[in-house]
C-alpha cells in the first residue's frame, strides 16, 4: 500500500472522527463550556463535511483510451466565528481505483487553510494551500472531473483550474501557495496593504517542467462611498525554473482597481495595468510591455448563484513551457429547485501564449534547449445534478468535457491535445452544518 493510499484513508478517517465529535459535543453558537484546568482554544464555528462514492468513466484517456473507475471522496470545511483571530480549512480527497492510472489505487488531495488577526487597525492574515494531483486540475472542490463535487454546498473551493492554463498528460504533480496579507487602516475609509506570495509547482514523475514563483505587492486603497472602492497597487514576481535550464522570469507591474457593489445581490470589480517582463536570457524570452487585466462580476441570492470573468496576465506555464501570456475567461451558475434538486454548471476558456521567442533557438547555441513557446487553446465545462433522497443522502449525475489543441512547436512537450468526456454517478452523504462550541 502507498504512503498516498495510507495519507488518504487516514484522512478521511479523521474527517469521519472529527464530525463524530463535532455532532457529539456541538453546543448552541456563542456559548462557552465552563473550564476545568488550563484554557483550552475556543473552536466555535461551523463545521460541514461530506462523503461520496461514485462511479465514472472517461473517453477519450491519453493511458487507456476509455477508463472506468470507482471513486471514493469527502471534503470538510469548518469556519470560525471570530472577529478577531477567523480561521477557515477546507480538504477534499479520495482513492480513485480503476484502469485510469494504469489499474493503480490513486489519491487525490487538496488542503487550504487560512488564519486572520485583527489588532486595532491593523489586519493580518495568512493563507496556504497545498494539493498532490494526478492530473492538472479543472473544475469541481478537488479539481477532478467526474467525482461528484461541482458546485460542492461548501460555499469554498480548492481547486483554481490548471496553474498557467495548459492541460497535461495525466501528470502527477504537487502544488503549494503560501500567501501573507497585511493592511493597515490610515483612515476610517482609506487604508494601505501589501502581501507576499511563495508557490510551486512540482512533478515527482519527471513528467513536467517544475518552477517556483516569488511575488509580492504593495497598494492604497480608498472607498468613496457605502458601495465603491478605489485603490491603486505596485507588483512584482520572479520565476524560476528547475530542469537544469537555468531561467528565470521577472514580472513588474502598475494596475488600478475599481470595485462597485450594484446592488444586495450583485458585485462588481475591474484592474487594469501595464506589465513589465525581463528574464535572465533576453535571447530565449525578450524584454516587453504587455497588460494585466481582471473582471469579475458575481450574483448571489437565496437560491442562485453566478459569477463571471475574464483575466489576462503571465504566469508560470502549467509546467509545460517556461512562462507564458493567458487569457482566461471564466463562468459558474448554481441554483436550487425546490427543496429536492440542484443543478451547477461551469466553463472556461483558456488561449495561452508561451513567452519562449522560437526564433532565438535556431541555429544558435541554445538550440538544443528542450522547450518551445507555442500556443494552446483550452476549453472545459461541467454539469452536475444533485437529489436530495433523504436528509443526509443525495444522488447525483455529472459530465465534464475537456478540450485542447496545440500547435506543433509543442507536440513534443507533456501537453495534453485532443477530447476526453468524463460521465460520473453516485451517491453522497452529508449531515446538516454543526456548529461548534469549545472542546
Amino acid at each position: 500500500m502507498s504512503r498516498y493510499l495510507k495519507s488518504c484513508i487516514a484522512t478521511l478517517a479523521l474527517i469521519a472522527a472529527a464530525a463524530s465529535v463535532a455532532c457529539a459535543q456541538a453546543v448552541p453558537a456563542g456559548t462557552m463550556s465552563p473550564s476545568v484546568g488550563p484554557s483550552l482554544p475556543s473552536v466555535d464555528g461551523v463545521f460541514h463535511y461530506a462523503l461520496r462514492a461514485s462511479e465514472m468513466v472517461e473517453i477519450g484517456s491519453e493511458r487507456v483510451g476509455t477508463g472506468n473507475s470507482a471513486v471514493f471522496s469527502g471534503d470538510a470545511a469548518y469556519n470560525s466565528t471570530s472577529v478577531v483571530h477567523p480561521f477557515s480549512m477546507i480538504y477534499a480527497g479520495g482513492l480513485i481505483l480503476g484502469n485510469e492510472y494504469g489499474g493503480h489505487a490513486t489519491s487525490f488531495q487538496n488542503l487550504a487553510i487560512s488564519q486572520g488577526l485583527v489588532a486595532g487597525r491593523w489586519h493580518f492574515a495568512v493563507s496556504d494551500s497545498v494539493s498532490y494531483l494526478p492530473e492538472t486540475p479543472t473544475l469541481g472542490l478537488s479539481g477532478i472531473p467526474g467525482v461528484g463535487d461541482l458546485g460542492s454546498g461548501t460555499g469554498q473551493g480548492v481547486s483554481s483550474g490548471p496553474a498557467g492554463g495548459v492541460l497535461t498528460n495525466n501528470a502527477t504533480n504537487v502544488s503549494n501557495a503560501l500567501t501573507g496579507n497585511v493592511e493597515r487602516e490610515l483612515t476610517p475609509l482609506t487604508s494601505i496593504s501589501g502581501s507576499g506570495d511563495w508557490s510551486m509547482l512540482r512533478f515527482p514523475k519527471g513528467e513536467g517542467l517544475e518552477n517556483t514563483q516569488y511575488s509580492g505587492n504593495l497598494g492604497l486603497n480608498h472607498r468613496l462611498d457605502a458601495r465603491d472602492t478605489i485603490s491603486g497597487s505596485a507588483l512584482y514576481s520572479t520565476y524560476s525554473y528547475g530542469g537544469g535550464i537555468g531561467l528565470t522570469m521577472q514580472t513588474r507591474g502598475i494596475t488600478a482597481a475599481f470595485e462597485r457593489t450594484l446592488s444586495s445581490s450583485l458585485k462588481g470589480s475591474a484592474s487594469a495595468g501595464p506589465m513589465w517582463l525581463s528574464s535572465s536570457n533576453s535571447a530565449l524570452i525578450p524584454s516587453r510591455v504587455t497588460v494585466s487585466t481582471n473582471l469579475n462580476l458575481s450574483y448571489i441570492r437565496e437560491i442562485t448563484q453566478m459569477s463571471v470573468s475574464y483575466s489576462r496576465g503571465v504566469n508560470g506555464g502549467s509546467g509545460v513551457q517556461p512562462g507564458a501570456l493567458s487569457d482566461d475567461i471564466s463562468a459558474s451558475i448554481g441554483r436550487s429547485y425546490g427543496p429536492d434538486w440542484r443543478a451547477s454548471l461551469s466553463g472556461n476558456y483558456t488561449h495561452t501564449s508561451g513567452l519562449l521567442q522560437e526564433g532565438a533557438l535556431v541555429g544558435s547555441s541554445t538550440s538544443l534547449f528542450p522547450y518551445a513557446g507555442g500556443t494552446t487553446n483550452l476549453t472545459f465545462a461541467g454539469v452536475q445534478v444533485s437529489r436530495k433522497l433523504t436528509d443526509s443522502f443525495s444522488a447525483f449525475a455529472t459530465y465534464n468535457i475537456q478540450h485542447q489543441s496545440i500547435d506543433d512547436s509543442l507536440s513534443t512537450q507533456n501537453a495534453f491535445s485532443g477530447l476526453t468526456q468524463t460521465f460520473g454517478v453516485g451517491i453522497t452523504f452529508s449531515p446538516r452544518s454543526t456548529s461548534l462550541g469549545q472542546f
